[in-house]
């Protein structure tokens, strides 16, 4: 294919969490057997990373501690969030060295896309070389592997990053609309591609589509109905066409905003302490949104039921079932609309554990808990209501910026409720935590 062609490519930095992991202990990261994981929470928990080398030997990627054959030797690293965000920054620091801010759009913590259109004059080279050469300062400088897709467009550079650099030597690949239709029409599974998900895939599998090349021979009423609007965007990348920009994804705003909050509890919870819980988020979130300047009216709770939810099914009788399908539920959930958009917190936990006493089932064990607050927008400019009371509602706010004060000078563990001392409570616990993993 033409390299002059190429003008987008995204780097991705290989099983970061584990390669930190290795670097931190002067391993080689491709060639070392180790896995990211807080061996605390059992042999039942997740690993958040596996090295390169675990991978080759069958290991899969965000597998259970309990399924690495028991034959391997590997060693067993705690999870350190702040460390890899640390890592993170650096490398983002690197890319900073050959491109603007501009040109860069950060799309986690361990993956980017570029537009290096700007730099092929600058440079006097062409994307291939651009990247190499910043990939190998990623390694020189943090023992960082990295793979690397490039595309004419955004959406081929990532699809030639996640589907052939992985499997590339040197970790990198690339792409133009012939070579992907050649290279990648026939690939499966479809959820290897970007923005294809299990149940998409499923969707489209039960209509006898398993490839690309079946998308485009598709009959587009029959995607429509399928995936409604969503088949546009699966039909473009069929043909392997993005039209999105880098300049257009740096000057997007979305026009809804929301918060949320959601934890896998370490243990069952039984209905009573779900329920407090649920309220030690909302206390959290609701600080949140008054330190943001912010306001809700519309709320939502997820509530899971434990793995083990379907012994308890034996216990439903037939009746029992047809007079009320959701007793076979793994799940409860629900919303609410308040009279008045709020940030305060004895306004929200009310609304949400009336919702939470209606929807959640006693006698069956909780194992997640989710919350979202929807349609935030800046507090002042909520509509007022004639069921508002107002000065409450400023009492409300001044207890919630004083705490924030509190908490913001002295820590988030200065300052808390009665209920977050209790053996279920889960409030000290993640105030020590990022992104739900040890700092």
């Amino acid at each position: 294919m033409d390299r002059e062609k190429l003008r987008y490519f995204c780097i991705d930095l290989k099983s970061f969490y584990a390669s930190v992991e290795c670097v931190e202990r002067g391993l080689d990261p491709l060639t070392a057997d180790l896995v990211v994981c807080d061996e605390t929470r059992g042999n039942g928990t997740i690993c958040l990373a596996v090295s390169p080398h675990m991978k080759s030997l069958g290991v899969k990627n965000r597998c259970r501690v309990f399924e690495i054959p028991k034959n391997l030797e590997y060693i067993k690293a705690m999870p350190r969030m702040q460390l890899y965000i640390d890592y993170s920054a650096r490398i983002y620091s690197i890319y900073l060295k050959y491109l603007a801010p501009e040109d860069i759009h950060v799309y986690s913590v361990d993956e980017a896309f570029f537009d290096g259109e700007p730099y092929r004059k600058l440079y006097n080279m062409d994307i291939p070389q651009l990247t190499e050469m910043i990939q190998a300062d990623v390694r020189e400088t943090t023992g960082i592997t990295s793979t690397c897709g490039m595309g004419t467009n955004l959406y081929l550079a990532k699809v030639a990053m996640d589907i052939m650099a992985k499997h590339s030597p040197g970790f990198r690949a690339q792409l133009d609309e012939e070579e992907y239709i050649r290279k990648l029409g026939e690939h499966r599974p479809l959820r290897d591609f970007w923005m294809v998900g299990r149940g998409t895939e499923r969707r489209l599998n039960s209509v006898g589509i398993f490839t690309m090349d079946d998308i485009r021979r598709a009959d587009r009423k029959l995607l429509l109905k399928l995936l409604g609007r969503n088949a546009s965007y699966l039909i473009d990348h069929a043909f392997g066409i993005e039209t999105v920009t880098m300049e257009e994804i740096k000057s997007y705003k979305s026009p809804a905003h929301s918060l949320s909050s959601n934890q896998v509890l370490f243990r069952d919870y039984d209905h009573e302490e779900g329920l407090i819980v649920l309220k030690e988020m909302v206390d959290a979130l609701t600080l949140d949104l008054t330190d943001a300047g912010l306001v809700t009216e519309d709320l939502g709770l997820f509530v899971g039921y434990s793995e083990g939810f379907s012994s308890y099914a034996k216990h439903f009788s037939e009746k029992m079932v047809e007079s009320d399908p959701s007793l076979l539920k793994s799940y409860a959930a629900g919303s609410v609309h308040l009279p008045a958009a709020t940030d305060s917190r004895r306004i929200i936990t009310e609304a949400l554990e009336r919702l939470y006493l209606e929807k959640v089932e006693k006698g069956i064990a909780i194992r997640r808990i989710g919350i979202s607050f929807e349609n935030v927008r800046p507090r002042d400019s909520a509509q007022l209501s004639f069921f508002h009371d107002a000065e409450k509602a400023w009492k409300d706010r001044a207890l919630q910026e004083g705490v924030i004060s509190l908490k913001n000078k002295f820590g988030n563990n200065s300052v808390l409720l009665g209920m977050d001392l209790l053996d279920c409570g889960t409030t000290r616990l993640r105030n020590g935590l990022i992104g739900g993993h040890r700092a």
